[in-house]
């Protein structure tokens, strides 16, 4: 989702960049498909606009730190501009190496090739980069790390090795950091033994307000000659205000109205039936990628009838230390989360998934 399509975040917009500018840190709680990505390139967007300079890193998929300074370098040799672009070519031929996939590739002239992939020192210089642009530019660099719990898969305490160059940036840069594994990402920043404890303020983001979506799917429709009509309040309905969702029904209502037309409810079956079929096989497989224990406890919560443990029996479970466990587990995946308004406590995140339960997880 482009950031200027994102729906009622200007809040958190605001919030991130404020702690930016303050010199501390954010991090970003949310579930899959929250548009935390979205968000994070419109924070992006808008420190520029202040003069910042600002990076943004994904880490999705790392598996050695060598993967991780790799990563950092692309990210500054792909978005810094101008003179900026020209001065990192050169800063780059100074850096010590990762380790090289091409066996004929040049080195820079005196310097050695490291074959450890877990070696240290590449990463702690390309992290001291901000610190160069500040001695270069004056300006500080917001610094965003996407997917930021995949850097556990490297060595188990690579926050530790990140934390010890991070800390003296407190003149030269602040950082975002984000990731899509809530129970990983809660450990790394609230979990008192590890090195980034308290190190960032937590930024959530929660479901969309009804109001602001229908507000702005109404003015989309209207700029295309369609209207929602009376197919606006099952949409909200099903949504639930979750951001992806939301925008992949009023995507496939758009294309069921008649350019001229208004959505009713014949234009809104055809759109539900459409996108539940989309999304059919991505549904399937986190169901099958949980335990037995977690689909009775996500199944239960998706009913929501009822207290968790009642319910949890219900659908064949029998110990609460089980059903609790297994709610647990379901929240650090991000595929529930707490809610006092329901009988179990909680809610399932994709209201897709919740509506593919409820129906019997059949086929569409």
């Amino acid at each position: 989702m482009p950031p200027t399509e994102l729906i009622g975040r200007d809040g958190e917009a605001a919030a991130l960049l404020r702690t930016a500018l303050s010199g501390n840190n954010s991090r970003i709680v949310a579930p899959r498909r929250y548009g935390k990505t979205s968000l994070l390139h419109l924070t992006i967007a808008e420190a520029r606009a202040a003069g910042w300079n600002a990076v943004y890193v994904d880490f999705f998929g790392v598996l050695t730190l060598a993967e991780v300074a790799a990563r950092i370098e692309r990210a500054y040799a792909g978005q810094l501009e101008g003179k900026l672009a020209a001065w990192f070519k050169g800063v780059r031929r100074r850096l010590r190496p990762t380790i090289r996939i091409g066996r004929d590739e040049p080195l820079p002239a005196g310097l050695e090739l490291s074959l450890d992939p877990q070696a240290e020192t590449p990463l702690l210089e390309r992290l001291a980069l901000p610190v160069k642009l500040l001695e270069r530019t004056g300006l500080r660099t917001l610094v965003v790390f996407d997917e930021f719990q995949d850097i556990l898969a490297t060595r188990d305490r690579a926050d530790a090795t990140l934390r010890s160059e991070i800390q003296h940036h407190g003149d030269a840069a602040s950082y975002i950091f984000a990731g899509s594994q809530m129970g990983m990402m809660r450990r790394l920043f609230a979990d008192k033994r590890r090195a980034l404890y308290g190190q960032a303020m937590p930024v959530e983001l929660p479901p969309l307000e009804p109001d602001d979506v229908a507000e702005h799917l109404d003015a989309r429709f209207r700029a295309t000659n369609k209207e929602l009509g009376d197919a606006l309040d099952p949409l909200l309905d099903l949504s639930q205000g979750h951001p992806q969702r939301t925008i992949l029904l009023a995507h496939a209502l758009w294309e069921e109205t008649p350019a001229g037309g208004t959505a009713g409810d014949e234009e809104w079956a055809a759109a539900r039936a459409r996108t539940m079929l989309a999304v059919n096989d991505e549904l399937r497989a986190i169901w099958s990628g949980l335990s037995a224990g977690q689909r009775r406890v996500l199944s239960a919560i998706a009913d929501g009838r009822e207290g968790l443990y009642a319910a949890g029996r219900r659908y064949g479970g029998s110990r609460g230390g089980a059903v609790k466990s297994a709610a647990e587990a379901l929240a650090d995946l991000g595929e529930v989360a707490p809610d006092s308004r329901t009988g179990t406590g909680y809610r399932v995140v994709d209201p897709l998934l919740r509506e593919w339960i409820v129906a019997g997880r059949s086929e569409p």
